[in-house]
C-alpha cells in the first residue's frame, strides 16, 4: 500500500486528515505534519524524513503539500537526497481535499508514479465556478 503524507503551514494538513475520516472513514498508512512558527525547519526536515520512511511498505509514498515552493514542499526536495535510494516518493503541490479522497481509494490499484499523475488530474478538474458551470443566466 502507498503511503500518504500530507505537509502543510499550521494545522491545514490535520483538517485533511479530519475531514477525511468524515467522508470515508480512518484511513490507513497516513500521517500528516503541520508546520508552525516554533518548528526548527531542521527539526521539521528530519520529522519528514523519518515520517516518509515510517510510511513506505514497499510501493512507496506520495506527499502533499500546500504550498509550490514553501518550506513543507522545499523539505522533501532537500529529503531527496537522503532518502533516495531507500524510499520512492512523490510530492505534489496545490493540495485540496479530492487528491487526497482519491489517493487514499485508489493507492492499492496504481502504482506510484501512476497515482501521482492521476491525483494531479482529480486536482485539477475538481476545480470549477459556480456560474461558469451552469451559465450565468440560469
Amino acid at each position: 500500500m502507498i503511503g500518504v503524507l500530507i505537509l502543510t503551514h499550521g494545522e491545514l494538513a490535520s483538517g485533511f486528515q479530519t475531514a477525511l475520516n468524515l467522508i470515508s472513514g480512518e484511513a490507513e498508512n497516513l500521517d500528516t505534519l503541520g508546520l508552525f512558527h516554533e518548528t526548527s525547519i531542521e527539526d521539521y526536515k528530519e520529522e519528514v524524513a523519518t515520517k516518509i520512511q515510517s510510511l513506505d511498505q514497499g510501493e512507496g509514498v506520495i506527499i502533499f503539500c500546500d504550498i509550490f515552493g514553501a518550506s513543507p514542499y522545499n523539505v522533501t526536495a532537500q529529503n531527496y537526497q537522503l532518502l533516495k535510494d531507500k524510499v520512492k516518493y512523490r510530492s505534489i503541490t496545490g493540495v485540496n481535499l479530492p487528491m487526497v479522497i482519491e489517493a487514499v481509494c485508489s493507492r492499492e490499484t496504481m502504482s506510484l508514479d501512476e497515482l501521482a499523475l492521476h491525483v494531479q488530474e482529480i486536482g485539477k478538474n475538481g476545480i470549477k465556478e459556480l456560474f461558469e458551470n451552469f451559465g450565468k443566466d440560469d
